[in-house]
């Protein structure tokens, strides 16, 4: 929690100095026609939507053709209610707005007192007649459901129609001796996905409505608490103009907002290596270390009834994993420091045939050998004394070695086995990388004279240390330790 409280100067800041406008709708809307008993419009008639959870109440008319529109709401579960003079009150319940939805409600209303009300019980599914937009919406409730392992929302967007996981999803892109040049959250899946045949770079991602897409893999720059997520839309093709960035598919992530209740959860879950199996190419007898533990808390409430609200969420992960390293290395042989400086490399020589290309490198080769005999042409290998070969029985002497190798070579281990076809080889399962991962977020809404505002904060600090870079050329370099450090931050504020 130190680090939450860390983070709310900051958040202070932010919305005050340096957040960005959303730009994309994260709302819904309803709309619809008011009409009397014989099917005649009703002008300058009242119609309320009032969201259960939070008691906000959004109001308009109708206009001269009957016709009203609740262009923006935030997602929840709204009661719409209709009253004109001469008329019984009509109120509608259970409609539930999800991001991006366009819920249409014709209205009849009924003769009557105004005292007299007509409620009817909207209907659990409801069939979406003024969008084109094609996509499904996953809830918060279905998310923290299920044991989604890793705790990111982007593993479910492989689930949805015309969604072709990556085969770069998790993990990234691996490159530059290992390094993960675009981690999220630790290591979390960033949602490079294929959607209806297109590119897995080609997708949009948004929080709240802002743009969160990193810009080299255009993938996720920041994965949500999971608990701090209302629900999120993935929408596959037929977007409106607002989406006209992207050919893939759009996810539009909702965090939740605090309501008139003050609701929390705390959670704890864990992986340790008691309950694993061996890693197939582990040494035998020896399981690779692996301890998990993801824990934090979200909690939200109102700051005024019916008028303000907080939500907070902090998430922690320590992860320790064992890394299983398996591969050929330098026999004891090859390597100058336990073969009084010089290397033979009897074993290697069948593999490395070849000659001297042209005469300078020829004459470095003289330079640095004490030798004159050495031409181009002359092969390096396959002969018991010079001049035959620039390396007589396969000795590779001092000074041919460069300085800047031998300090190098400490840090490749020597074999402690050799493999199926009898090469030198070192295996061990003792190296671990370690992550360490802390984010938190508050998100703060309004109900004001100009609307709704709502403002959002995302602060993702981590370190990932990697004993064993997995690029095959440094793959012997066990004592290489790479550290990864980032601090992704969103915010946004929303009217």
């Amino acid at each position: 929690m130190r680090f939450l409280l860390r983070s709310i100067p900051v958040l202070i800041v932010a919305i005050l100095l340096g957040a960005a406008l959303a730009w994309a709708e994260i709302t819904g809307s309803i709309s619809g026609v008011v009409s009397d008993p014989h099917g005649g419009v009703m002008v300058a008639a009242t119609v309320t939507a009032i969201e259960t959870q939070t008691g906000v109440k959004t109001e308009s008319t109708t206009d001269s053709k009957g016709f009203y529109n609740f262009s923006s709401l935030p997602i929840g579960t709204y009661n719409v209610e209709v009253r004109s003079s001469g008329f019984k009150l009509y109120r509608q319940t259970g409609l539930v707005i999800d991001v991006n939805s366009e819920l249409r409600v014709d209205v009849q209303l009924q003769i009557g007192d105004a005292s007299e009300k007509i409620t009817v019980m909207s209907e659990a599914v409801h069939v979406e007649t003024d969008s084109t937009q094609n996509g499904e919406v996953i809830s918060g409730t279905k998310m923290t459901t299920v044991p989604l392992n890793g705790r990111a929302f982007t593993d479910l967007l492989s689930l949805q129609p015309g969604v072709i996981p990556s085969s770069f999803a998790k993990p990234v892109q691996k490159q530059f001796g290992g390094l993960t040049d675009r981690n999220v959250s630790g290591d979390l899946n960033p949602g490079n996905q294929s959607i209806n045949g297109q590119r897995q770079s080609a997708n949009g991602f948004m929080v709240n409505g802002s743009n969160v897409e990193e810009g080299k893999n255009n993938g996720a720059g920041i994965v949500p608490n999971l608990d701090s997520i209302a629900e999120f839309r993935i929408i596959t093709n037929n977007f409106d103009a607002e989406y006209g960035n992207y050919s893939g598919g759009q996810v539009n992530v909702v965090t939740k907002s605090g309501t008139n209740a003050i609701h929390g959860s705390v959670f704890e879950f864990f992986r340790n290596t008691v309950l694993d199996a061996r890693n197939f190419f582990a040494p035998v007898n020896q399981v690779d270390n692996f301890k998990q533990n993801q824990f934090g808390a979200a909690v939200g409430g109102p700051l005024k009834r019916d008028k303000a609200f907080f939500f907070l969420d902090y998430q922690g992960t320590r992860t320790i994993r064992g890394q299983v390293l398996n591969n050929n290395v330098p026999g004891l042989p090859d390597r100058p420091d336990t073969n009084g400086g010089s290397a033979n490399v009897t074993d290697l020589a069948a593999n490395a045939a070849g000659s001297v290309t042209g005469a300078n490198w020829a004459a470095i080769l003289n330079q640095r050998l004490g030798r004159n005999d050495i031409i181009a042409g002359t092969p390096y290998f396959g002969c018991a004394a010079a001049p035959g070969c620039v390396f007589p029985g396969n000795i590779i002497p001092a000074a041919a070695i460069n300085p800047a190798a031998l300090k190098l070579l400490p840090f490749i281990p020597k074999p402690n086995g050799t493999d199926a076809s009898g090469n030198p080889n070192f295996a061990s399962a003792s190296e671990n990388a370690r992550t360490r991962d802390d984010k938190g977020a508050i998100r703060l809404d309004g109900n004001s004279r100009f609307g709704t505002l709502s403002a959002y904060y995302l602060l993702d600090d981590y370190l990932r240390t990697t004993p064993i870079p997995t690029t095959p050329s440094l793959a012997g370099l066990s004592a290489l330790r790479v550290s990864t450090p980032s601090r992704p931050d969103a915010r946004n504020w929303l009217l």
